[in-house]
């Protein structure tokens, strides 16, 4: 039960700085990662039984995000978020995580796309782009010039901003609070294992 709690902690913190600034700091991982090491000590005191899965669980979904991470398909935060669920000791988790921060995300992208805001791509003003931390850039346009970011979502905001081009326009497209999905999604499995399955959260690390 003590490693939701602090997966929770760390994600409670994540999605408030997520939704906020779309930037989630490193040190809000530290209460995870003091889960993962209760977890493991939890396995090694009752023998080693389950640990197997644990482990093939936390490899195969943690090393996925941390390669998709690598190769700039989503954030850092996102993957090592995506990699603290998996780290998650229930086993029917990732799952009832995830469902919730499905669900989570599909109200709150609805109601973004009822906005204008996530309808593929627009260009907004620099000054504008450099307020609002919630644009994933593809290209700015100066003049007739178009000139394309990388695709890396992870280096693409500093390429803009490192670009010097105070009056062009920047392409961008919404970019969603993803570890403020997972962050609502977890937190509400952990409030309802304390609600309805409290015996099964109990026995847990």
């Amino acid at each position: 039960m003590y490693a939701e709690l602090l997966i929770a902690a760390s994600f409670a913190i994540a999605a408030y700085q997520d939704a906020k600034d779309r930037a989630v700091s490193d040190l809000v991982w530290i209460p995870a990662g003091g889960a993962v090491a209760l977890t493991l000590y939890s396995f090694y005191v009752r023998g080693g039984a389950g640990l197997e899965f644990y482990l093939v669980k936390l490899v195969l979904l943690g090393g996925l995000a941390l390669a998709f991470t690598f190769l700039g398909g989503i954030g850092q935060a996102d993957g090592i978020a995506i990699a603290v669920i998996a780290a998650d000791p229930y086993v029917l988790s990732p799952l009832a995580p995830l469902l919730g921060a499905a669900a989570v995300a599909a109200v709150h992208i609805a109601y973004e796309v009822a906005r204008g805001n996530a309808r593929g791509r627009k260009t907004i003003p620099m000054e504008q782009f450099l307020k609002e931390q919630r644009w994933i850039p593809k290209a700015t346009v100066s003049g007739e010039a178009r000139t394309e970011v990388s695709r890396d979502v992870n280096v693409a905001r500093d390429e803009v901003e490192a670009s010097g081009k105070a009056d062009a326009l920047v392409e961008v497209s919404y970019g969603v609070p993803t570890v403020a999905y997972l962050g609502v999604g977890f937190i509400a499995y952990v409030v309802y294992m304390l609600l309805f399955s409290y015996p099964v959260l109990a026995a847990l690390p």
